[in-house]
């Protein structure tokens, strides 16, 4: 029968070898620790439990975990052989000096950063770099190479109670053995080339070279004016229009910047290197994949990777500044893009396009979109146009800090509204308390006061556009109509057929009765105008009369919409005591363009993103109903050419004061106090 000892020997030489194939067979993919997987799909030979037991061995020790084994083998061969040793616990206790020296050697030796196993920590595990960053700084290189060595000679010395004597009798052996191995190999290497060189062999054909798969380009479409020669020839020219008592006359094309930049972009053979060198340093980082898709883009090119089995998103995101500095960049971008199984790169391109405004309103996506507040967003990363309908925003807020596009932005969506609208269709109510964006605009037909440049008049003016709303909603449930468009419809057609609505007014009181006298008054003069009212700068109007600004603010874009009244926001400071959460709640679009901070992006956008933006002019946006942002956009525009020209076509008609003012503004006095200072809106079209 087998004895006690006989019988643990047995088992642990079991152990050994299922301990061998545990990390002989371990695969960086099978469910651990670290990885989360199927238990069905494990590649380890040892199974589930292998998986785990050798991830974490090669975690922790690295290649210093094939010291266990060995050691169980030496334990397990001496119970068989029933052989006793007196110093057993020594042997104990310089196991784990021996498993700390051999680590932090591995951990020093290691050609390649994942070599053999696919982490990113090295060959000696957590426990060799823990030690060697513990050691280094007060040893050096040299110092702590020399430690480990000593001990770990030391280590097995005591262990295995092998000498220094025996050590250098066995390397004069092994000396002698080596030096007649290689006489052996040396003379009969001779006899083959001898007997090789007497034969007559005839060349072998040249293999053919691998081919390389190269990644697929996306040519962007350049943006060009597809309108035809007609229409164009057409809008070169003033269009008159039917107006009551003046012609206006919408901006004819030639006025805006011709774009005459002759520059093509990144060439395809400068793209396919950039794909190549990424690929090449990922792989120096320890990270393996493929460029399979670019997409130019006038301002930056989108590389998709397709990263290898085992390769976590998060590591590939975390090396952006690594790769930027590898590949020369100012900065690079990386994102995993929703619905595919690639990450985008987004790089910057070293020759960027030019994009002008006319590029954008002369396109058949412009001219044919059916929103009545259209303007031009841009181009997206491809290249392709962009436009936008205010109506259904219904309002927008952007954000940006100073020189990064935010006033170009709103240059351009003015100047849209602009070419599309006529004063009688569109007004607006204009603050600018930096007094320099919007001072150009100061002469158009389509402003219902000048400019605003006073932080106290813009909050009466913002309280006389609530004011506004509130009527327009009356004038709509007395015609019972739900919206805007549907009001002015029906007034239209019943003006059409001479039936012109009408309201009761009291205009006193009877002097023998003392009852009140009411008389009908026609309910509108004209169809309803949309009003946008632009704000140049939030952070301004916050500072003065931040709690009157922030109500009415929150008014209008809580009810404004079927008034058809909107707001465009703008400010270079999105702190949250600027962008309030009553503020942020009620505007469903956020623009943002480059930010200083994640803070700030996940105030304007509720997601970091925005602070990464890769230039100028690079908007990122995100609308009602969208869990992820958009591409950034590129938005350029020529509002400095348009504007001088419109004072020119249409006179514009204002009054002293609000008490004044007939048709559109009468009776809505209500939203300022007696201390306001009046304004100059405008009476009528």
């Amino acid at each position: 029968s087998l004895s006690l000892a006989e019988t643990f020997g047995l088992l642990m030489l079991a152990f050994t070898g299922y301990l061998f194939l545990c990390l002989f067979t371990h695969n960086p993919n099978d469910p651990s620790l670290n990885v989360a997987g199927p238990a069905f799909a494990v590649e380890n030979k040892a199974g589930l439990i292998g998986a785990y037991i050798s991830d974490v061995l090669l975690e922790y020790f690295g290649l210093a975990s094939f010291i266990l084994p060995l050691i169980s083998a030496f334990y397990a061969v001496q119970l068989l052989i029933h052989k006793e040793s007196q110093d057993r616990y020594i042997r104990l206790l310089t196991l784990p000096i021996l498993l700390v020296a051999t680590a932090l050697i591995m951990q020093m030796w290691n050609p390649v950063p994942t070599w053999p196993f696919e982490n990113n920590i090295g060959n000696g595990g957590i426990i060799g770099k823990l030690s060697l960053n513990l050691l280094e700084p007060l040893l050096g290189s040299f110092g702590v190479a020399s430690v480990a060595g000593i001990v770990f000679l030391m280590s097995v010395m005591l262990w295995t109670g092998i000498t220094l004597v025996d050590i250098f009798h066995a390397c004069r052996v092994s000396e002698k053995f080596l030096r007649h191995w290689i006489l052996i190999s040396v003379r009969s290497i001779s006899r083959i080339k001898f007997k090789k060189a007497l034969q007559i062999d005839l060349p072998l054909p040249a293999p053919k070279p691998a081919k390389v798969k190269k990644p697929t380009i996306q040519k962007p479409q350049p943006v060009k004016a597809t309108i035809s020669q007609e229409r164009l020839a057409e809008q070169q020219t003033m269009l008159p229009l039917d107006l009551k008592d003046n012609s206006y006359q919408m901006p004819p094309l030639h006025l805006f910047t011709e774009n005459k930049s002759d520059n093509k972009g990144e060439g395809e053979d400068a793209l396919q290197q950039n794909a190549r060198m990424i690929e090449q340093q990922l792989a120096n980082f320890g990270v393996k994949g493929e460029v399979t898709k670019i997409c130019p883009g006038p301002v930056i090119t989108i590389y998709e990777l397709e990263p290898a089995a085992g390769v976590k998103t998060s590591t590939v995101v975390g090396l952006s500044n690594d790769l930027a500095r590898a590949m020369s960049a100012t900065a690079i971008r990386i994102a995993p893009i929703p619905g595919r199984s690639v990450i985008g790169i987004e790089m910057p391109n070293q020759k960027r396009l030019m994009v002008t405004f006319k590029d954008i309103i002369s396109t058949d996506l412009f001219e044919a979109d059916t929103g009545k507040l259209t303007v031009a967003m841009g181009v997206d990363t491809a290249g392709q146009p962009v436009v936008a309908d205010i109506s259904k925003m219904p309002h927008a807020l952007i954000a940006g800090t100073t020189g990064s596009g935010k006033s170009v932005a709103m240059n351009g969506f003015i100047v849209s509204l602009l070419c599309r609208m006529t004063p009688e269709q569109l007004r607006f109510v204009m603050i600018d308390p930096k007094m320099l964006e919007l001072s150009i605009y100061n002469d158009i037909p389509h402003l219902l006061s000048p400019v605003i440049i006073d932080p106290h008049k813009a909050s009466s003016a913002l309280k006389w556009v609530v004011a506004e709303m509130e009527r327009r909603y009356k004038m709509m449930s007395e015609l019972g109509v739900k919206n805007m468009q549907s009001f002015n419809a029906k007034f239209g057609e019943m003006k059409r057929k001479g039936t012109i609505p009408t309201k009761q007014v009291q205009t006193g009181f009877d002097a023998q009765t003392g009852q009140p006298t009411f008389e009908s008054q026609p309910l509108a003069e004209a169809e309803l105008p949309y009003i946008v009212v632009v704000i140049d700068e939030l952070a301004d109007l916050m500072m003065v009369a931040g709690k009157e600004v922030e109500i009415s603010i929150a008014r209008l874009a809580q009810m404004a919409r079927a008034s058809g009244i909107h707001l465009l926001v703008a400010t270079q400071r999105p702190s949250v005591d600027v962008i309030t959460g009553l503020i942020k709640a009620n505007i469903p679009t956020r623009i943002s363009f480059s930010v200083t901070s994640k803070i700030d992006s996940r105030t304007v956008l509720d997601s970091m993103g925005a602070e990464q933006l890769l230039g100028k002019s690079l908007l990122e946006r995100v609308t009602e109903g969208m869990a992820k942002v958009c591409d950034p956009i590129l938005v350029v525009t020529g509002a400095d050419s348009v504007t001088p020209e419109l004072p020119s076509h249409y006179h514009v008609k204002r009054v002293r004061d609000l008490e004044e003012a007939k048709g559109p503004l009468q009776g809505l006095r209500s939203g300022l106090s007696h201390s306001d200072t009046p304004y100059n809106f405008v009476a009528s079209c």
